[in-house]
């Protein structure tokens, strides 16, 4: 999956770049008015193509009805701003499914699981993009553990497009300075 850019991936062309940039804006002054040359700057539309893009946002609600030219005024508390700013920024939602999924496949549950790579870190543009699992087993971990792992790792390519792999460390302190700073940990919490 594309997470630097999800919404021009869902919605190409012009109507994913203005979402992108409106989604911008909404998160960072959603009361200010927005030119259509700020706008057009933002989402690389011309003026013209925002137009047509604009009406059909302005015919779902999510701007204020405006006259052809006129500035753009959101819609602040409209519904559809919550679930379209957390497309823009999956990560919270990756360390949710890791963990309903590292629940699921690994018992006992590692003693330590963090998570690296482009689509952690949001900068993932392509499937062949890597989640990095780097995971200390337990110290009671039975013999088939390693068997959850592999089931993890496949589940998690499924529910996340991207490819998936991991690494196993001896301890928490190998772990730690596998992941590097730029790391999310996941387990314990």
């Amino acid at each position: 999956m594309n997470f630097r850019t999800p919404l021009s991936a869902l919605f190409p062309g012009t109507s994913g770049r203005l979402l992108t940039a409106l989604v911008d804006h909404h998160t960072a002054d959603p009361e200010r008015p927005l030119t259509l040359n700020e706008l057009s700057k933002g989402a690389a539309v011309t003026p013209t193509q925002l137009e047509a893009a604009l009406f059909r946002l302005g015919i779902l609600g999510l701007i204020a009805p405006r006259g052809k030219g006129e500035a753009v005024r959101l819609v602040v508390r409209h519904i559809a701003w919550d679930a379209l700013r957390q497309l823009t920024d999956l990560r919270d939602r990756i360390v949710d499914t890791v963990s309903e999924q590292a629940q699921a496949h690994l018992r006992p549950a590692p003693d330590f699981l963090a998570l690296n790579g482009p689509v952690i870190e949001g900068t993932a543009s392509h499937s062949a993009d890597v989640l990095e699992l780097i995971i200390v087993a337990p110290a009671a971990a039975p013999a088939d553990w390693e068997d959850g792992v592999t089931a993890l790792v496949a589940q998690l390519a499924r529910d996340l497009g991207n490819l998936v792999v991991h690494r196993s460390a001896h301890d928490t302190q190998e772990a730690e300075a596998m992941a590097g700073r730029s790391a999310v940990r996941v387990l314990p919490p």
